[in-house]
């Protein structure tokens, strides 16, 4: 049976999953998922932003947590997660499916339009995910900073801290370095890339630079920190390709700590990947970029009226022809009966 996780649920919650399936970029790379914490969190959220879904068959119970972007009509799948004991039936992938099914109908019935997930290259679960409506529209490689070398070279790229002015700016950047099926998939606006406000209890603190040129924006560089780690992502004009390793040593610099830095490039930005490499940054991971729409019923009365008698208010067509002469033209003639 599907439903969103309750508080007696969280009992469950509280013992070793059977297994685990992180299905998010911050989960793999910044902040470790801890289903408790994530079950507990959406059980007190009043807002929607973290939501959990249950579903249980005999002994064996599997949750889903996922997490909706704030003004955003779709969901970020997080993790997958079964618990009950190892050899009894259902298995993993089964319940999973019979989850991820569920969610994609509940989530379709709640107008949400778009619903995401990362997985590892050659995953297990690639199967399931594409039984279940998803799809891959992007693949991504995942670099880690195995220790710079300093010795090359210390000019920085002229970049300033993005402000609102520079929102517009970077859509139009990454509207001119990303392929069309991308943005498609993923339908960001300008207000996407506006900098979040940022309060003492936040889970992640974002920041982000831009290099302007004749009042455009050329090149962006954004990093999100949590208490573990730092991610690192980049728009680069094709233009300024040679510059890259002058940027990333300029976002390396403004990271005061030694956590791990993570480098996210996309397929489309494989030229990117040797100014990293040369700055210690070294393949780890490759995640495919999946996404699955959903579909939202209508609901209509059974007896509604096939015609609607009010009409629909629209501005009138300009026409080019005078006015004297569409009066002239829509005058009726007079006939004469003899």
């Amino acid at each position: 049976m599907y439903r969103l996780l309750t508080p007696p649920d969280l009992l469950t919650l509280r013992h070793k999953p059977r297994s685990l399936t992180v299905v998010h970029p911050d989960a793999l790379l910044l902040t470790p998922h801890r289903p408790l914490v994530y079950g507990l969190r959406s059980v007190l959220s009043n807002h929607g932003r973290w939501s959990s879904a249950y579903i249980r068959d005999g002994t064996v119970s599997a949750v889903l947590h996922a997490h909706a972007p704030p003004g955003r009509p779709e969901r970020e799948l997080v993790a997958l997660a079964s618990y009950g004991p190892q050899m009894r039936y259902p298995s993993d992938h089964d319940i999973w499916f019979r989850l991820l099914e569920a969610h994609v109908i509940a989530s379709g019935n709640q107008q949400v339009q778009r619903l995401y997930a990362t997985l590892s290259l050659n995953h297990d679960l690639s199967e399931i995910f594409r039984q279940s409506g998803y799809s891959c529209y992007a693949r991504q490689t995942v670099f880690r900073l195995e220790g710079p070398d300093w010795n090359q070279g210390t000019r920085f790229a002229a970049l300033q801290p993005q402000t609102r002015q520079d929102v517009w700016g970077v859509h139009q950047l990454y509207g001119a370095v990303t392929p069309k099926p991308v943005q498609h998939a993923e339908a960001r606006t300008a207000r996407d890339w506006a900098l979040p406000i940022a309060t003492p209890w936040d889970e992640y603190k974002i920041r982000a630079w831009v290099l302007r040129h004749e009042d455009r924006v050329v090149a962006t560089i954004r990093i999100k920190s949590s208490r573990t780690a730092h991610v690192i992502t980049l728009l680069v004009h094709p233009d300024l390709r040679a510059e890259v390793a002058d940027m990333l040593r300029y976002g390396m610099s403004q990271i005061a700590d030694t956590l791990p830095m993570w480098l996210i490039l996309r397929e489309y930005q494989e030229e990117l990947q040797w100014p990293a490499q040369d700055l210690g940054f070294q393949p780890f991971q490759e995640h495919h970029l999946l996404v699955r729409h959903t579909v939202a019923f209508s609901r209509r009365p059974v007896l509604a009226r096939v015609l609607d008698p009010a009409r629909e208010q629209g501005t009138p067509i300009p026409s080019i022809i005078p006015v004297s002469e569409q009066a002239r033209h829509h005058v009726t003639p007079e006939r004469h009966h003899e």
